[in-house]
């Protein structure tokens, strides 16, 4: 069905109570710190589910990583080259690792 309405803005931006929240949040200068230059750091704020997920993923990262690395250990102790271009075992394990 059709019908008719006005709206009133009776505030904008920062003067709303979303823009009130935001600044509680932000904290007391109302300006957010910059982390990377793109996202505010909220750091200060994390809960502890967004705590252990950082930490998570900073263990899944490094187990990553060392898997890389021993599977590129293991090739090159193995001489491992190429068979298609019998390129040196060193640069054919980096493209595995990987």
């Amino acid at each position: 069905t059709n019908g008719k309405g006005r709206g009133v803005v009776c505030d904008t931006g920062m003067q709303t109570r979303i823009g009130r929240i935001a600044q509680l949040i932000a904290g007391d200068s109302g300006a957010q710190k910059k982390k990377c230059g793109c996202l505010p750091d909220t750091s200060a704020n994390a809960t502890p589910l967004q705590k252990n997920l950082d930490a998570l993923g900073g263990r899944i990262g490094m187990i990553a990583i060392i898997i890389c690395v021993g599977i590129f250990i293991v090739g090159v102790a193995m001489n491992r080259t190429d068979p298609a271009t019998g390129s040196p075992a060193w640069l054919y394990m980096i493209l595995i690792a990987v």
